[in-house]
């Protein structure tokens, strides 16, 4: 007898099917669904205090969109300090748009915090520089092929063409001449594709699943698009003829291999990295009886299955139960699903008492007691429990003040509230099961929110307050979070409840709504002068009433930091004074002069800082820096000049560990680029780049023999009107320093480039000047040389200019008779472009500038809005960025090349870029900054 096939739900709706799938139907899954990073998690952080943001008590249903904005209210800002004044004017939350990426949404609200929002899964994905919503509805393409709306994965499905094979036997038969791609899902070295053998018939295609009907005799083989891959089945729509129906997949995977695992699953690792990178759990198979209150399949088997790999092609051959395929008791249609799941860094998994398949790659999440048993003793409730991880790096270290788990609840065994818990736990992974549950360290709160199809408000969003555990984390500074949420009571089926969990097309997936403030940082680079120089880790100044100052950080980079210092005698430790400098940027040099009469002449003190942003003070203090009164103290040249530079910049450079040899007195490499600077100034600093060649930059003045003084190298002649300083600089670059003493030297500094092959320099109108070759329509640009500067004495600026000639470079610096001498004029060179990035940020070095820290979704500084797409599928963030120059239009294609790759969450990454080739090397274990 025929069965017809079970009908489609609509689109974001369940049916019943089997235990955690959507609709009717299992699958084969190559999803971009992300696993854990996972750590132990300490105790929970102490209560915190009434929460104030306008967060409080909202369902997350409004804390996604922000209600319609009132007529000249801004609704949105790039900044999160624009954003913060907007919301404080017009008294409702604001949009930071330089802070949206693919999984989390962040608003500054009217009380001076952030909240973000985290989503499980991907919500939004960058096409042609503008964000677009993720959207997994299938349309036929003009040459009959089907894609899906908006696809994180680029998925894409075959259309009809080719003879069908007679059988699912005779398909598996076929030889590999006869395979065809039916999924692709992905770009560059990391494109997959699942396989067909024979033709097919055109996809009937309704939503997000495309349904070739009697693809083989007797079966239709499906294809569920969903958030981050797809699922594939095949539904045996009657009993086989053949008494064993073997179902051959053929899988294209460049670049891995498969292994099969005793529990019957496979892993796919790099072949290159020898990195696991995906995992296929072992198959099963059910039939279409479902229990009609837990609206679980209450029959399933697994399903045997072999793996032979040639080259980059694997063959999966499963062959589903013959017993359970002619079992009378069996109600068809069947459904044989394998699933794939990659990894990534994020997770959610379900696991249920008799399962032992990983259930990372389900529609569903659930927790409690269907009501069925695992055994036919009934001695083994089939109980499940869900666990899920957050990416917590963008509030870690944050002041957290409210933080709400928020999950869809779509089917609750009843309407009566029964309560559901909240746990910190350990991490899961694809090896989770009910017999291998990661650990539940500490039940963080209690629920008992309930929603479903017959209750008196439907399906909808419940919600668990997980502020205490957020602080927690933040606290422990960690890059990710796990929690695992289950019964209270898991002998009692009205604890029964399911959820969509991150795979699912649905739009309410599991979320994480965190406000926070950041409080500042205690601050880096503690100096004393002048002259700023420090030997053996202690400075010297010549006065009794120096300059103290230093670098205060805060992940606010918008707010002004106040600093504090506290200067004690070194010798007793007693506390000398406590000064407070005037606020600053955070980021620019915070500085105070010690009162006279607070020092004494020939003593040595140590001081220290701490910060305060107007609202929250750092923990604790810096650590300290001595420093010794020397009234008499005598400066050699070198030291004078230096003294002058380091005034000049506000806070002295801090320059890379060097080397020296026979030729070059400070020798830098940062894993990329090696720079040296030479003993006399007859030769050039060189640069030489990995992908970019090298280059050099002549010294513009002759000079005596150079001093390498902590990482500078200067060239001082006490007779002359200029002396030079030049340093390696840590991006991989370089810098000169003319020290002008007087107005009998020259107006003009020339400095010949030798440059790369084909190269030249051309000067922009914000006076940079670029090291480009190539044509008009595909420069390349190797490196640049940053717009100058000159400042007096008083720090007064001093007007200067570049002029190309050929291949020289004439800085011009108009001072005249009444200028404050000395004055310092700064040139600057990169070579190579950059980008860092790590779990907590990207940073791109382009144009010779400091390194901007952008953030996850951030603007680059001084570039154009163009935005790159980029997934970097082991960080789970979307890198949007803007770059400046045309050369750069390759930049999206190659980052999608990489899409794939698997990454530490925590290391530093670098990549220059050049017409040739970018390659990525971890620059360190840490994170970048």
């Amino acid at each position: 007898m025929h069965h017809a096939p079970p009908t489609p739900a609509p689109r974001g709706r369940h049916t019943p099917g089997r235990p955690g799938k959507l609709l009717a139907y299992g699958g084969l899954a190559a999803l971009t669904s992300l696993a854990l990073l996972g750590s132990a998690v300490p105790a929970l952080a102490a209560p915190a205090p009434a929460p104030t943001s306008a967060m409080a008590g909202e369902s997350m249903a409004n804390t996604t969109s922000a209600p319609g904005p009132r007529p000249g209210l801004v609704t949105e800002a790039h900044s999160a300090e624009a954003a913060l004044a907007a919301a404080a004017a017009g008294q409702r939350r604001v949009e930071v748009l330089e802070r949206r990426t693919e999984t989390s949404t962040t608003w500054a609200e009217p009380d001076g915090k952030l909240t973000t929002t985290f989503s499980s899964g991907p919500i939004r994905m960058l096409r042609d520089g503008a964000w677009v919503n993720v959207d997994a509805t299938l349309h036929r393409q003009a040459d009959g092929t089907v894609a899906a709306e908006a696809h994180p994965g680029e998925l894409k499905l075959a259309g009809s063409g080719g003879a069908k094979a007679r059988s699912v036997a005779a398909a598996a038969a076929a030889p590999r001449s006869e395979n065809r791609d039916l999924i692709t899902l992905g770009v560059g070295e990391r494109r997959m594709a699942v396989q067909w053998k024979g033709g097919l018939p055109a996809p009937v295609l309704d939503g997000h699943r495309a349904t070739y009907p009697q693809a083989v005799p007797g079966a239709d083989l499906v294809v569920d698009a969903t958030r981050t891959g797809f699922e594939q089945y095949l539904v045996l729509k009657e009993r086989p003829a053949e008494a064993k129906a073997p179902w051959t997949v053929p899988l294209s995977l460049p670049g891995l291999k498969a292994e099969q695992q005793p529990d019957g699953s496979v892993a796919f690792t790099d072949r290159a990295s020898g990195e696991q990178v995906a995992t296929m759990p072992a198959p099963v198979m059910w039939d279409a009886t479902v229990d009609p209150r837990s609206g679980e399949r209450t029959r399933s088997v697994p399903v045997p299955m072999t793996l032979r790999q040639d080259g980059d092609t694997v063959e999966l051959t499963l062959t589903p139960d013959s017993a359970f395929l002619a079992d009378p008791a069996t109600q068809y249609p069947v459904t044989v699903d394998p699933a794939t799941d990659a990894l990534g860094s994020l997770f959610d998994t379900f696991v249920q008492e008799g399962d032992t398949t990983d259930q990372s790659a389900n529609t569903d999440l659930k927790l409690g007691w269907p009501g069925d048993w695992a055994d036919t003793a009934k001695k083994r409730k089939r109980v499940a429990r869900s666990f899920l991880t957050w990416d917590t790096s963008v509030f870690a270290d944050a002041l957290v003040s409210k933080a709400q788990l928020s999950l869809f609840n779509y089917h609750s065994w009843s309407c009566e509230s029964r309560p559901w818990e909240v746990w910190a736990a350990n991490g899961g992974d694809t090896n989770t099961r009910w017999t291998n549950q990661p650990a539940l360290l500490e039940k963080a709160t209690t629920s008992t929110e309930t929603r479903g199809p017959n209750c008196a408000k439907g399906p909808g969003w419940v919600t668990a307050d997980l502020t205490r555990l957020a602080q927690t984390w933040s606290s422990a500074k960690a890059q990710t979070g796990s929690i695992a949420i289950k019964a209270a009571d898991e002998n009692d089926t009205y604890g029964w409840k399911r959820f969509y969990s991150s795979e699912s097309t649905a739009e309410q997936i599991p979320q994480l709504t965190v406000s926070y403030n950041y409080r500042p940082r205690n601050g880096s680079n503690l100096q004393a002068g002048p002259p700023y120089f420090a030997q053996g880790g202690v400075f010297k100044v010549n006065t009794t009433t120096p300059t103290l100052r230093f670098t205060p950080e805060d992940a606010n980079h918008d707010d002004q930091v106040t600093g504090t210092y506290e200067i004690s005698d070194a010798a007793t430790g007693a506390v000398v004074t406590t000064l407070t400098a005037p606020p600053v940027p955070t980021g620019e040099t915070s500085k105070l002069v010690v009162p006279a009469g607070k020092l004494a002449d020939g003593k040595s003190y140590t001081f220290r800082t701490t910060t305060q942003d107007g609202t929250h003070w750092a923990n604790g203090w810096s650590e300290p820096v001595t420093f010794t009164v020397d009234t008499g103290l005598q400066l050699t040249p070198e030291l004078r000049t230096l003294a002058a530079v380091n005034s000049a910049l506000d806070a002295a450079d801090i320059t890379p560990a060097t080397t020296s040899d026979a030729k070059y007195a400070a020798i830098a490499a940062n894993g990329t680029n090696t720079v040296g600077v030479p003993w006399g100034t007859a030769d050039a600093i060189s640069v030489s780049s990995t992908g970019s060649g090298s280059m050099a930059m002549g010294l513009p003045t002759a000079q005596p023999r150079g001093v390498a003084l902590n990482g500078n190298v200067v060239y001082a002649d006490p007779a002359g009107p200029v002396d030079t300083v030049a340093q390696p600089t840590l991006d991989g670059g370089a810098r000169t320093f003319q020290v002008i003493k007087n107005a009998s030297a020259p107006h003009q500094f020339t400095s010949t480039v030798q440059l790369p092959p084909g190269a030249v320099l051309t000067p922009s109108e914000s006076g940079t000047v670029a090291i480009t070759s190539g044509t008009d329509e595909a420069p390349v640009t190797h490196g640049v040389i940053d717009a100058p500067w000159a400042r007096d004495a008083n720090g007064k600026a001093v007007p200067t200019s570049y002029r190309v000639e050929g291949n020289k470079l004439v800085q011009v610096v108009e001072f005249d008779a009444g200028t404050a001498f000395p004055v310092v004029a700064d040139p600057r060179f990169s070579f190579g472009m950059g980008i860092y990035f790590n779990a907590r940020g990207v940073e791109w070095k382009a144009w010779g500038m400091a390194a901007v820290s952008a953030g996850w979704g951030g603007w680059l500084y001084g570039c154009t809005a163009a935005k790159l797409p980029a997934k970097i599928l082991g960080l789970g963030k979307m890198i949007c960025g803007a770059v400046g120059v045309n050369a750069w239009t390759n930049l999206v294609k190659w980052l999608k090349e990489i899409a794939y790759w698997n990454l530490s969450p925590n290391g530093c990454y670098q990549t220059r870029l050049s017409p040739r080739n970018g390659k990525l090397t971890k620059v360190s274990d840490k994170n970048c900054r």
